[in-house]
């Protein structure tokens, strides 16, 4: 199964990052030949990224009011009630939803309905820093065995 793990986030906004610090520490582990690593900023970003795969594991902060570094599974349908902080783009007010449906008229049978988000609670988004907080950065781990077990 071809599977293809994406990273959201932006480096210097703190726990907005955390999506790429994951991204890090899965490849600094041993992760299948038919695992490809990725990172984005936005969902508009990665629309032609996703083609051809099987399986699309996206990795993003989120903010759903939970304790921050907690750890959730979600699906698509999951997000449309919620929202990860990459979800909405500003280039063209296109969120993570809009996108996929939009590339899924634009490559049709090429992008595959197997899609899990991996969220991340987060503390804080808005202070520059390319360092996540405490609470936060001890997620990493956790996710990357998610990760790992999804793999």
């Amino acid at each position: 199964m071809k599977t293809l793990v994406i990273g959201m986030g932006n480096l210097l906004r703190s726990d907005d990052g955390i999506g790429l610090h994951i991204i890090e520490a899965l490849r600094k582990e041993s992760v299948n030949d038919n695992v490809d690593l990725c990172e984005a900023l936005s969902g508009l970003d990665i629309m032609d990224s996703v083609k051809g795969y099987d399986r699309i594991i996206m990795v993003d902060a989120i903010q759903r009011g939970g304790i921050p570094g907690q750890v959730c599974q979600l699906t698509i349908e999951n997000i449309k009630d919620s929202q990860t902080v990459h979800s909405f783009s500003t280039h063209l007010n296109m969120d993570f939803l809009t996108m996929l449906e939009l590339g899924k008229r634009l490559f049709p049978g090429k992008i595959t309905e197997d899609i899990i988000i991996i969220g991340v609670e987060t503390e804080d988004i808005m202070t520059i820093s390319d360092k996540c907080t405490a609470q936060v950065d001890k997620a990493i781990p956790e996710a990357v065995d998610i990760i790992q077990s999804l793999l």
